[in-house]
C-alpha cells in the first residue's frame, strides 16, 4: 500500500502546528509522526526535471516511506516521513549497533530497550542517517533508460524500480538527483525549541497564540543540549551531541576536547617558562636612564646619550626588548623536547578515547557499504566482483595521470605561497631602509618593518588559502573517485597539505634562512646585493619567530569568524529578502507567514557545509603549530587553550541555533586525520630538533662559547635530541596502549554473551547470577513495568533482556 498525501494549501490549523513542531499528523498512525527529511525544489522549473522527481517519489513511496508536500510561494517542499518498521529494516540492513552492542535484527527485537516505544527507540540522529541511506540506495535508473526509449507511459503504476540494498553499487539516487538540480537542496530539520528567535517574539503580542503554539513542543532537546554545551564552566554532553548530530560531529568534539585538556599542562610549563625568561631578560638588561642603548633592525645594539631620547620612547623599547628577549631562554631546550613528548602522549591518548568511545557508541565495528559517487564517470566495462554484473569503470592509468596532474597542481600552489612570502619580505626590505630602520629600531620601525609584514604574511596566506580551497576541490573531482570517502580522504590529503605549506612557510623562513649564521643570503635575496639582505642575529632571530607565530594566532580566527558567522548570517538576509521580493501589497502578509513555517525558517538558515573537514583543518593546523614552533614561543599553548576554547562554544551555538542541522553521519572515529596528527607529532620532533640547535641561543648556553658552535656540533645537538625524544616517546607509546584493558575484556565478553543471546533467546547462566547484571536486570523490568503498566503480563522470554545495559 502506497500512502501519498499531496496538498496545494495547507490548512491554517496545521499551518500554525508547522510552526511549533516537525511532526505531522497522518491517518494510519495512532500519533504523529516525524518529518525526517526535506528535499526543496523550485515549482517553476521544467518538465523533464519533474519527471524525474516524479519516478523518484513513487520509488520512495515503494519503500514504505510516506511523502508530503507543501508550497510557500514558488518553493515547493517535499516532507518524507519513514515508519517505524521501514527504519527498523534499515537498521537491520545496515547493521546498527544499539544497546546491547549487537547488531539490530527485527525477530529478536524484543531484546532491545524501548524497542516498543517507536517514538524514542531511534535518536534523532539515527532517524535522519538511516532516512539519508535509504534515499541515498534509491535507484531510478531503470525508469530514466524506459524515458529515454519513449515507452515509460506503458509501464504498470507500480513498476518503479528501487533498489536499497547492496544489489548494485552504482544508483541513481538521492545525490544524482541533487547533482543534476532536480532538488535544489535536501536537508534535516532542527528539533523545534522555545528559545528560537520567532517564539521569543511571539511573547510580545498574543499570549493566547503563543500558549497555543507551544503546547505543540513536547519535548525541547535543542534547548537541554545548549543549557549543558554552551555554558563556559561545563564539560561537553557529547552523548545528547552524538544522539542529535550524530557520531562525526561528536568524535570531532570529542577530539577537539581532549586536545584542549591535554593542553593545560602545556600552558603551565610553557607559561613558566616565559615568566623565567622574562625576569632572567629583566636581570640581563636593566632600565638604565643613564646608558642607553639603541636596538637596530638585524639586532645589533649601539650605545647613544641619553639626552637624545625622551623617557617614553626608552621605556617602550626597554620593555619591547624585555618582552621579545623573554621567549629565547635556557628552558627552550627543555620545553622543546616536553612539547615533542606531549605530542606523543596526546595522540595515545586520543586513541585510547577513541576506543573508549567506539565501544560505548556501539561503533567500533561499523563498515557503511559505499554506493558510486554520481559524478564518477567510467570509460570501460568490467564485472563487478560483488554482484558479477557489468559496470563501468576508470582505469588505473588514468587514475594516476589525473593524480600527477593534481600534484602538479598542488605543488604549483605551494610555490606561489613561498613567493608571496618573498615579495612581502621585499617590501619589508624596502620599507627598512626607507625609514632608516638599519640606525635605530624605533617603535615606527618595528611597526612598519616587522609588526606589518607578518600580518601581511598571515593575510596572504588566507586569502590564497581561500583561492586555493575553491579550486582543489574542482580538480579532486576530475580525479574521478568511485566511492565518497575515497573522494573526502583524496581532498583532506590536498587541503592540508597546502594548508601547512601556507601557513608553516613563513615561520620556516624566519627560522632556518634568515639567520646570518646559516650564511643562506651571501648577496641578499635573490641575488640583488648586499642591501638587500633579510637577516637576523642568532640571538633575535628567535625573537622574530615568536612575533611572526603571536600574528598568525591572534589573526586567523578573525577570517575564520566572518566566514562561519558574520558572512553566512548576510546571506540568510540576502536570500530572506530575495524569498519575500513580492509585491508590496502581499510583501508583510508573506514575511508574517515564512516566519511562522518552520520549514521556510530552516530553509533559510545557512547550511553548516562540510563542518566537519574544515574545522579539523583548522585544529590540525593549530596542533601542529603548538608543537613545532613552540619551543621558541612558550605562550603557543595557552594561546591555542583559549582560540579553541572560545571556537567550540561558538560551534556549538551556530550548530544549535544558527546552521541547518548537518545530515547525521555514522562513523568510527575521525579517519584519516588521525594518521595526518601522528605524522605532525613526527615532524615537530625534527623541526624542535633543528630549532634548539641552529636557531635558539641553545648552543651558545650549552658550549658556554659562540667559537664551538660549528655545523657539526649544531649537528650533534640534533642527533641527539632526537634519539632522546623518540626514546622517550617510544617508551611512552608502549607504557599507554591504544585500548584500554578494560574494553579489550568489554569486548570479548560482547562477542560471546551477543552470539548466545541471539542464538538462543536468553542469557547464558554465569552471567545472570552476577550482581551486576540483577542489578541491570531489576531496573530494566521496573521502567518495563512503567512502560507498559495497564497492559497485560510479558512473556518470559521478554523479561529476559536483562543484558540490555551490561
Amino acid at each position: 500500500m502506497f500512502i501519498n498525501f499531496a496538498i496545494a494549501k495547507v490548512p491554517v490549523r496545521e499551518y500554525r502546528m508547522l510552526a511549533a513542531t516537525t511532526e505531522v499528523d497522518y491517518p494510519y498512525f495512532p500519533f504523529r509522526i516525524s518529518i525526517d527529511f526535506v528535499l526543496v525544489h523550485n515549482a517553476s522549473e521544467s518538465h523533464s526535471k519533474g519527471k524525474y522527481r516524479e519516478f523518484f517519489e513513487k520509488a520512495v513511496q515503494k519503500e514504505g516511506l510516506i511523502i508530503r508536500h507543501q508550497m510557500s510561494g514558488q518553493t515547493h517542499f517535499t516532507l518524507i516521513s519513514t515508519p517505524f518498521h521501514r527504519l527498523s529494516r534499515e537498521a537491520e540492513s545496515s547493521q546498527m549497533f544499539r544497546f546491547i552492542n549487537a547488531p539490530f535484527q527485527r525477530k529478536h527485537g524484543a531484546l532491545f530497550v524501548n524497542y516498543h516505544d517507536e517514538k524514542s527507540f531511534f535518536t534523532p540522529a539515527q532517524r535522519g542517517y538511516l532516512t539519508y541511506q535509504i534515499l541515498t540506495k534509491i535507484d531510478i535508473s531503470k525508469d530514466l533508460k524506459h524515458e529515454r526509449l519513449g515507452d515509460s507511459q506503458d509501464l504498470p503504476e507500480q513498476s518503479t524500480t528501487s533498489i536499497t540494498s547492496d544489489e548494485q553499487l552504482r544508483r541513481k539516487g538521492l545525490t544524482w538527483l541533487l547533482m543534476r538540480d532536480v532538488y535544489e537542496e535536501a536537508f534535516v530539520l532542527h528539533a523545534p525549541s522555545k528559545e528560537e528567535p520567532y517564539f521569543k517574539a511571539m511573547q510580545n503580542g498574543s499570549v493566547k497564540t503563543y500558549n497555543e503554539v507551544i503546547s505543540e513542543i513536547e519535548l525541547d532537546p535543542r534547548k537541554s543540549l545548549s543549557n549543558a554545551w554552551e555554558r563556559w564552566y561545563k564539560f561537553q554532553p557529547l552523548n545528547k551531541i552524538r544522539d542529535y548530530f550524530g557520531e562525526q560531529i561528536a568524535y570531532y568534539f570529542a577530539w577537539q576536547g581532549t586536545f584542549l585538556t591535554l593542553l593545560w599542562p602545556a600552558v603551565i610549563f610553557g607559561f613558566i617558562v616565559f615568566i623565567y625568561g622574562f625576569v632572567d631578560s629583566i636581570s640581563s638588561s636593566p632600565l638604565d636612564w643613564n646608558h642607553c642603548k639603541v636596538v637596530k633592525f638585524n639586532g645589533e645594539t649601539e650605545n647613544v646619550a641619553c639626552g637624545m631620547r625622551n623617557g617614553l620612547t626608552l621605556f617602550f623599547s626597554m620593555l619591547t626588548q624585555w618582552f621579545m628577549s623573554s621567549f629565547d631562554t635556557k628552558m627552550n631546550a627543555f620545553f622543546a623536547v616536553f612539547m615533542s613528548i606531549w605530542g606523543s602522549v596526546f595522540v595515545q591518548i586520543w586513541k585510547r578515547n577513541n576506543s573508549v568511545l567506539s565501544y560505548q557508541w556501539n561503533s567500533d565495528d561499523f563498515h557503511a557499504i559505499e554506493p558510486d559517487r554520481p559524478e564518477f564517470r567510467g570509460s570501460k566495462m568490467k564485472e563487478d566482483p560483488i554482484t558479477g554484473e557489468d559496470i563501468w569503470i576508470s582505469p588505473a592509468l588514468f587514475r594516476y595521470l589525473k593524480m600527477i596532474g593534481s600534484f602538479f597542481f598542488v605543488s604549483f600552489s605551494m610555490l606561489i605561497v613561498i613567493l608571496s612570502l618573498m615579495l612581502v619580505t621585499l617590501l619589508k626590505i624596502w620599507m627598512v631602509y626607507n625609514f632608516q630602520c638599519t640606525k635605530e629600531y624605533t617603535f615606527h620601525c618595528w611597526l612598519s618593518a616587522a609588526f606589518l609584514p607578518s600580518v601581511l604574511n598571515t593575510l596572504s596566506a588566507m586569502g590564497l588559502g581561500a583561492v586555493y580551497s575553491n579550486l582543489v576541490a574542482r580538480f579532486n573531482a576530475w580525479e574521478n573517485h568511485r566511492t565518497e570517502s575515497e573522494h573526502n580522504n583524496s581532498l583532506i590529503v590536498k587541503i592540508f597539505a597546502f594548508q601547512m605549506v601556507n601557513t608553516y612557510t613563513s615561520l620556516f623562513y624566519v627560522a632556518f634562512v634568515r639567520p646570518e649564521s646559516h650564511g643562506l643570503q651571501p648577496n641578499g635575496l635573490f641575488g640583488l646585493g648586499k642591501e638587500f639582505k633579510d637577516t637576523c642575529l642568532d640571538d633575535t632571530c628567535s625573537s622574530l619567530l615568536a612575533l611572526q607565530l603571536l600574528t598568525h594566532t591572534l589573526i586567523k580566527p578573525v577570517p575564520k569568524f566572518l566566514k562561519d558567522v558574520v558572512i553566512p548570517y548576510f546571506v540568510k538576509l540576502f536570500r530572506l529578502r530575495m524569498y519575500t521580493s513580492r509585491t508590496e501589497a502581499t510583501r508583510i502578509e508573506a514575511e508574517e507567514d515564512d516566519q511562522a513555517n518552520v520549514l521556510v525558517r530552516e530553509w533559510l538558515k545557512p547550511s553548516a557545509g562540510d563542518f566537519v573537514l574544515w574545522e579539523m583543518n583548522e585544529k590540525i593546523i593549530m596542533f601542529g603549530t603548538t608543537m613545532m614552533f613552540a619551543s621558541l614561543f612558550p605562550l603557543a599553548p595557552l594561546l591555542a587553550l583559549i582560540i579553541g576554547f572560545v571556537d567550540m562554544r561558538i560551534d556549538a551555538h551556530r550548530l544549535i541555533w544558527f546552521n541547518r542541522k548537518p545530515i547525521p553521519m555514522i562513523t568510527n572515529g575521525i579517519g584519516i586525520w588521525l594518521p595526518i596528527l601522528t605524522f605532525l607529532q613526527y615532524c615537530a620532533v625534527f623541526t624542535n630538533a633543528f630549532i634548539v640547535a641552529f636557531t635558539s641561543g641553545f648552543c651558545s648556553t650549552f658550549l658556554a662559547d659562540n667559537a664551538y658552535c660549528t655545523v657539526q656540533n649544531r649537528l650533534i645537538i640534533v642527533i641527539v635530541f632526537q634519539n632522546l625524544v623518540f626514546g622517550l616517546k617510544y617508551l611512552l607509546s608502549s607504557v599507554i596502549p591504544s585500548v584500554p584493558a578494560s574494553i579489550k575484556v568489554a569486548l570479548r565478553k560482547k562477542r560471546y554473551v551477543v552470539a548466545h543471546i541471539m542464538e538462543k533467546g536468553d542469557v547464558p547462566h554465569k552471567t545472570r547470577i552476577k550482581k551486576r547484571t540483577r542489578i541491570a536486570k531489576l531496573a530494566w523490568i521496573t521502567s518495563n513495568q512503567r512502560v507498559q503498566r495497564g497492559k497485560k503480563k510479558e512473556t518470559p522470554l521478554k523479561n529476559k533482556r536483562l543484558l540490555a545495559e551490561d
